[in-house]
């Protein structure tokens, strides 16, 4: 899967005038890798936003309850974190490491 690019979007027509975009997300979510490097990226830009854009999208399309089980974090934490909620730096680290660890898996 290649990079994000807004200029690949192909509308789709729902009603006369009305058009709706086709979005890959789940797809792109659904590749532990393509969000591990993802996720490096906006860490190496230092770009907190996207960071937590992209941990909110992939919590989306996982399951919340084997990510906690994995990373030693509880649920509720977690279901914040999808929310977009602030997280800490310790749980950020045992998330992404949980994630890595599936990639190797």
């Amino acid at each position: 899967m290649g990079k994000f690019n807004i200029d690949s979007l192909t509308p789709i027509k729902v009603k006369k005038g009305k058009t709706l975009f086709k979005n890959d997300s789940v797809e792109f979510f659904s590749d532990s890798k393509a969000v591990a490097e993802a996720l490096s990226q906006a860490i190496l830009d230092g770009d907190k936003e996207a960071f937590h854009e992209i941990i909110a999208g992939y919590l989306s399309v996982i399951n919340k309850e084997e990510l906690a089980r994995r990373s030693k974090v509880p649920i509720a934490t977690i279901r914040r974190m999808a929310a977009g909620a602030n997280f800490n730096i310790d749980n950020m680290l045992k998330v992404t490491s949980a994630i890595s660890k599936e990639l190797a898996a």
